[in-house]
């Protein structure tokens, strides 16, 4: 619908799987072939599939603030109840409480560290990834041809998309957060 172009599933997972085995040091070059495309019909293109995995680099990054609010959150829990066991270890002579009572801290300061952990090691890591692969999603450049060539560009031709996508590389709206990664 002219206005509301959208990629479809199935040619965003034939992106992402091509995508995939590229190595991280070389950029991702989308070559279209066959169609003869309008200028604005190419434009069009290229916008769609560039907002596209703006869109997805956003929401892994929102992911990863997510991520570390709730890792923020559980650390201030063990904080609070690693007090909590403190206090109740220093002034035991003063007060006794049921044992089931008296425990609940332990338990749960060892829950909310192992949740902090687990945030920050495991969820962290495949976070950081997941934004790196969006991020190279996210520059990829697109090409338009009339026919298909399995051929090794020449190296003008190759300095010239290499000079595009590294000039085109948006960096999108971060916080604080991300300027520290």
């Amino acid at each position: 619908m002219k206005g509301y172009e959208w990629l479809t599933e199935p040619f965003v997972r034939f992106v992402e799987e091509n995508a995939n085995v590229i190595p991280p040091e070389y950029p991702i070059v989308l070559e279209i072939c066959g169609g003869r495309f309008s200028e604005e019909q190419r434009n069009c293109i290229e916008e769609t599939i560039a907002d596209y995995f703006a869109l997805k680099l956003l929401d892994n990054q929102q992911n990863q603030r997510s991520n570390r609010g709730r890792t923020l959150f559980l650390l201030f829990l063990a904080l609070f109840f690693a007090v909590i066991l403190y206090l109740e270890t220093k002034y035991a002579d003063l007060v006794t409480l049921p044992k089931p009572v008296s425990e609940a801290p332990f338990v749960l300061f060892w829950m909310a560290l192992w949740d902090a952990a687990e945030h920050i090691v495991l969820d962290g890591s495949d976070l950081q990834e997941e934004k790196l692969y969006a991020a190279r999603l996210a520059s990829l450049k697109v090409t338009f041809q009339k026919t298909f060539e399995d051929a090794p560009l020449e190296p003008e031709e190759e300095q010239k998309v290499l000079e595009e996508i590294f000039e085109e590389v948006e960096i999108l709206p971060s916080t604080q957060w991300d300027q520290e990664e």
